[in-house]
């Protein structure tokens, strides 16, 4: 248990139980309060948000069927105002302590769930992820972090943000830990293939220009050690068309018009109550979607031109080592125009997982030259997430984290 102050509860945080024994006895589970509990109205970020809606009838199948295994809630959450910040900072009350680094954010927007794991307050984080609001956090705080494939976790009882990239993923500190969760969650198929079977490791070498030089050294790194531990072949590719900020801009379009078509009634009446950045968003979105439905409509086709070509680009199997953050997460003092550049920077990486559907796992990465931990992306098939668990558990051992 940490001896610091990690400020990763929400005001009204409250435990639940195991509702009977299990698989997962003992494991203990921090829960983004914008999935539903029974008889609780979630923040989602915000206390505007908490009054003025009612408590939830039920609680959500992620959040039941992990209780009815063994695992019990140890509290419920913060996270940034309507999940709709890659930072860390926008949230309610007190942003989350970063525990591997203390004087920056922790990432958003499932900062809460990161900062509980990272403190050893939770076992596991259940968090979501949009643009990254799993595998940023993973990234900032050296823990492991899963976006599954999208559809194969329930979303039931989770508040949306843009239900087409909407997925709940899994920090933790562990491959293990996470792959027991992940095991009883996740509908995709138990592939129990070696991690060699069929795979070729490769780098997006002409997608690094953005990265700071230790985290490029830490991508190859990494990718020769999963080519060399597993006997997979190792390549490099081009993939710029795919990992740019074209794709970003791409996403943020087509994620903003679909939050103003699910909270657009809320929002206009409460965008006065969010933070300057978010609301900048907010009125984005209000904005592209009173836009000329013609644009709308070759944003969604480029999407789906982007999905098919990012298939054919790749060839079966493959596994794509990448960034997932530019570099470390903003520091606590960094500027608004600072924070703006490192999310820019962050989208650019998660943006291809979100419109491909596909999973992308995080790794903790130590980077012996510059003293530093980074959080490196493997991003896999649809259907992979198991395979990737594997990858990494062969890779790391019984570590924390990869040395390189």
């Amino acid at each position: 248990m940490s001896a610091r102050p990690v400020d990763c509860w929400v005001p009204d945080s409250a435990g639940l139980p195991p509702t009977r024994p299990g698989p997962l006895d003992g494991l203990t589970l921090a829960v983004k309060d914008m999935i539903a509990i029974e008889g609780r109205a979630s923040s989602f970020g915000h206390p505007r948000w908490r009054a003025t809606h009612a408590p939830s009838a039920s609680t959500a199948p992620v959040v039941s069927r992990l209780l009815a295994a063994g695992a019990s809630v140890t509290g419920l959450a913060k996270l940034d105002q309507l999940a709709y910040s890659l930072i860390g900072n926008a949230g309610e009350g007190t942003p989350p302590l970063n525990s591997l680094y203390p004087g920056r954010f922790t990432g958003g927007s499932s900062s809460g769930p990161a900062a509980a794991v990272a403190a050893g307050l939770a076992d596991v984080g259940l968090g979501t992820d949009t643009a990254g609001s799993i595998r940023v956090p993973a990234a900032s705080c050296g823990l492991f972090g899963l976006r599954p494939t999208h559809g194969s976790v329930s979303s039931a009882g989770v508040l949306p943000l843009a239900p087409s990239f909407d997925v709940v993923g899994l920090l933790a500190r562990g491959t293990g830990t996470l792959g027991r969760a992940l095991g009883l969650l996740s509908s995709s198929p138990d592939d129990a293939r070696t991690p060699a079977a069929g795979r070729a490791v490769t780098v997006p070498a002409d997608c690094l220009d953005g990265t700071s030089a230790a985290a490029a050294q830490a991508v190859y790194a990494t990718a020769r050690q999963i080519a060399s531990a597993a006997g997979c072949t190792f390549a490099e590719c081009r993939l710029a068309g795919f990992v740019s900020q074209d794709a970003a801009d791409l996403f943020a379009r087509i994620q903003a018009r679909q939050v103003w078509q699910v909270h657009g009634p809320w929002l206009s009446q409460n965008g006065d109550a969010l933070a300057a950045d978010v609301r900048a968003r907010v009125e984005r979105a209000e904005a592209l979607s009173a836009g000329p439905q013609a644009q709308a409509g070759d944003d969604e086709r480029e999407w789906r031109s982007y999905q098919r070509g990012l298939d054919q680009a790749l060839p079966h199997g493959s596994v794509i080592v990448l960034p997932v953050i530019p570099d470390l997460p903003p520091r606590r003092d960094a500027s608004a125009a600072e924070l703006s550049a490192f999310r820019a920077g962050a989208l650019r990486y998660t943006a291809p997982a979100s419109l491909a559907g596909r999973p992308e796992l995080v790794i903790p990465v130590r980077h012996l030259a510059s003293g530093t931990k980074l959080g490196i992306g493997l991003l896999g098939e649809a259907g992979d997430d198991l395979a990737l668990l594997r990858i990494a558990s062969r890779l790391c051992g019984g570590h924390h984290q990869l040395t390189v």
